[in-house]
C-alpha cells in the first residue's frame, strides 16, 4: 500500500445516508491548502479545497477510490478540465483546472471534440462504462479555466443530491493547530430600508481570545458583522472559516455552518455577506444577521433572524465563538448598550436628487422612462430598496446617455432586463451593444434591437450605456508565420485577443480539416498538438476568430512539415 493511504474516519454528524470508506490523497504529497471548503468567493462559496502543488503544474492526480467516471468538462472558464467519478459508497469526487486527462480519459474527450468540431465539451459516460480503481493517475494538475495559479480543485459530493460536501470531514487531513483569526467587528443600526449608521471596530489580541476595549452603543434594532479568517500549520492563505456562533448573555442566537453546500442556492452567499463593504474595501464581512430573501440552509439556530433588541439599557454581553474545520475555536468577547438617543445623534443626509421608486424584494419592480426601463424580477433583490436612478452626460465611446442605474454595490440574485431607447444609425446597430461602465470600462452585456430600443439582460446594477464595436479581433503567431519550414516543434501557438465586446467563438484548420485546439483565455493562447491531420510537406494553417457583435479576424499561414 503506497505511503499516501489512510483511513477514512467516520463522521455520524454528516449523515444523509453516506458511508466510511478508505479514500488515498488524489496526491501524493502533503496535502497544503490555499482554498477551504465553503470560503467566501465572488458571487459563491467556495465548494471544495484548493490543494497546492508546489507551485507548478504536471503533478500526478489519483482517483481516491474504485469507480466510474460520470462526466467529463473541457471549458475555457469555470473548472476549466474537469473529471467527475461516481463511487460506489454514494459520493462523487471532482477533480478540476487538469492540465491534461490521462490517455484513456483523453482519447475519449478528443473523440468527441473533434465530432462536435468543438474545445468546449461536455460528456456524460454512462454508468461503469469507464471505470477507474483507488491510485489509478486520471490527470495532471494544471491552471485551466478561471484559476488563479496552479493547483487542484477537490470536491466531494452527494452523488444522489450533487450538493458538496466538506472533505474534511472525510479524513483528508490537513496540519492545523492555527485558530482563525478575527480582524474587525462591524456594528449595523438598522431602521426601515436602510442601514442607520455603520461602525467598524479593531479587534485586540489577548491571551484568551479577542476583544473590544470599549463598550459598544446600538439602536434598537442593531446587525453585527465579523471580518474572520483561517489559515493552516505551513500554509498562510486566507482560508474561510467553518462556523460562527453569537451568544447574547450566554443564549446562543446564531450558528452559522458550512457543512454541506447547494449550488442552487450558492448566491445566496451575496446576501450572507456584506456585499457594499466588499465592493468599497475588498473585505469580506459575515453579516450575522439574515436579510428577508435568504434561504441559505447554513443557519442551523437564529433567533429574530440575527438582529439584536435590546429593551432595556443595562450592558449587555456578546460572545462570537468562530470555528476552523478541525475545532480550533477564537472567541471576540465585547459588551453592547441600548442607546435611546442613538437615531437623534445622527447627521442627516442630503435628499438625493435623483429619481427613486420602492423596490420591495418580494415583488416584480419597474422602472420606467422615455429612453430607459429596467425590470427587476420577484426575489432578485434581498432586501426592500429606494431604487436610484439618474441620466448622466455622454462620455467618449458610447452612444446617447449614461443610465445610472441604482448602485453597484447593491447585488442581484437573479438577472433583470434593461432597455435602452436611443437614434442610432442603421449603419452601426448591427455593431451596438449595452455596456455597463465601471472605472472608465466598458464592460460587455449584449443586447437585442427591436425598432429603435436594445434589451438585455444583466446580473449587476449600475451604469449603462450603449457601446459601438466596429473593432476586430487580434490574432498573432506564437510558434508559427508564413512561409515557416516547422522542424523541431510539435505544436502551433498563437493568441487571441478582443479588447471590445469580447470573443465569441474560434475555429482552426489544418488544410481543409478542422483541428482541436487547446485555449486558455488567461494567456489569451490557442495551442495545437500535432496529430495525424498535419502531413509531410506542405500544410496551411488558418484561423477564424469572431467577437460577440460578429466583427470577424482570418489569419492564414502556409508552412512546411
Amino acid at each position: 500500500m503506497k505511503k499516501f493511504f489512510f483511513l477514512l474516519i467516520f463522521f455520524s454528524s454528516i449523515g444523509q445516508g453516506l458511508k466510511a470508506q478508505d479514500y488515498i490523497n488524489p496526491l501524493d504529497f502533503r496535502l497544503l491548502l490555499s482554498g477551504s471548503f465553503g470560503e467566501l468567493r465572488s458571487n459563491h462559496f467556495h465548494t471544495g479545497i484548493d490543494i497546492k502543488t508546489k507551485g507548478v503544474e504536471g503533478q500526478k492526480v489519483y482517483a481516491i477510490a474504485d469507480g466510474y467516471i460520470s462526466r467529463i468538462k473541457v471549458s475555457s472558464f469555470g473548472y476549466g478540465k474537469a473529471i467527475y467519478i461516481n463511487h460506489h459508497d454514494g459520493i462523487t469526487s471532482v477533480y478540476a483546472h487538469l492540465r491534461e486527462f490521462s490517455l484513456k480519459i483523453d482519447s475519449i474527450t478528443k473523440k468527441k471534440q473533434y465530432q462536435n468540431k468543438s474545445f468546449e465539451i461536455n460528456i456524460y459516460p454512462k454508468a461503469n462504462t469507464l471505470t477507474v480503481k483507488q491510485g489509478e493517475i486520471i490527470a495532471l494538475s494544471g491552471n485551466s479555466g478561471s484559476s488563479g495559479g496552479a493547483h487542484l480543485h477537490f470536491e466531494l459530493r452527494d452523488t444522489k443530491t450533487e450538493q458538496p460536501i466538506n472533505p474534511l470531514d472525510y479524513g483528508f487531513k490537513i496540519k492545523d493547530h492555527v485558530k482563525p483569526i478575527i480582524k474587525q467587528l462591524k456594528i449595523y443600526g438598522i431602521k426601515g430600508l436602510n442601514n442607520l449608521e455603520t461602525k467598524i471596530y479593531n479587534t485586540k489580541k489577548t491571551n484568551h481570545g479577542y476583544i473590544i476595549d470599549s463598550v459598544i452603543n446600538i439602536s434598537k434594532k442593531a446587525g453585527i458583522g465579523i471580518y474572520t479568517y483561517d489559515q493552516s500549520n505551513d500554509a498562510y492563505n486566507k482560508n474561510g472559516v467553518n462556523s460562527i456562533k453569537v451568544f447574547l448573555d450566554s443564549n446562543l442566537i446564531y450558528f452559522f455552518k458550512l457543512d454541506r453546500l447547494d449550488f442552487n442556492k450558492n448566491k445566496y452567499i451575496n446576501a450572507h455577506i456584506d456585499y457594499a463593504e466588499k465592493q468599497k474595501s475588498k473585505k469580506k464581512f459575515h453579516k450575522c444577521f439574515r436579510l428577508p430573501n435568504n434561504t441559505l440552509k447554513n443557519y442551523k439556530e437564529i433567533i429574530n433572524n440575527g438582529y439584536i433588541k435590546l429593551k432595556d439599557d443595562s450592558i449587555h454581553q456578546i460572545r462570537i465563538e468562530v470555528s476552523d474545520s478541525y475545532q480550533n475555536i477564537s472567541i471576540l468577547n465585547f459588551n453592547i448598550k441600548l442607546d435611546n438617543n442613538y437615531e437623534n445623534t445622527l447627521t442627516k443626509t442630503q435628499e438625493s436628487k435623483n429619481k427613486t421608486k420602492l423596490f420591495s424584494w418580494n415583488k416584480e419592480n419597474i422602472f420606467e422612462n422615455n429612453n430607459f426601463r429596467i425590470n427587476i424580477h420577484e426575489k432578485s433583490i434581498y432586501s426592500s430598496i429606494n431604487f436610484n436612478y439618474l441620466k448622466k452626460d455622454s462620455v467618449d465611446g458610447i452612444y446617447g446617455n449614461i443610465h445610472q442605474c441604482h448602485f453597484d454595490f447593491v447585488p442581484l440574485h437573479k438577472s433583470a432586463k434593461i432597455s435602452i431607447r436611443a437614434e442610432i444609425p442603421k449603419q452601426l446597430k448591427e455593431r451596438a451593444y449595452i455596456a455597463r461602465i465601471k472605472d472608465k470600462n466598458f464592460i460587455y452585456v449584449g443586447g437585442k434591437w427591436k425598432n429603435n430600443t436594445i434589451t438585455a439582460t444583466t446580473s449587476e446594477l449600475g451604469d449603462f450605456a450603449i457601446a459601438i464595436d466596429s473593432i476586430n479581433p487580434i490574432i498573432k503567431g506564437v510558434n508559427i508565420y508564413p512561409g515557416k519550414t516547422l522542424k523541431k516543434q510539435n505544436t502551433i501557438k498563437c493568441t487571441i485577443e478582443d479588447k471590445e465586446s469580447g470573443i465569441k467563438e474560434f475555429t482552426a484548420m489544418i488544410n481543409e480539416d478542422w483541428i482541436l485546439m487547446d485555449y486558455d483565455h488567461k494567456s489569451k493562447l490557442l495551442k495545437y498538438k500535432f496529430d495525424n491531420i498535419i502531413k509531410k510537406g506542405n500544410n496551411t494553417f488558418t484561423l477564424k476568430v469572431v467577437d460577440m457583435l460578429g466583427n470577424t479576424t482570418n489569419y492564414s499561414a502556409k508552412f512546411f512539415y
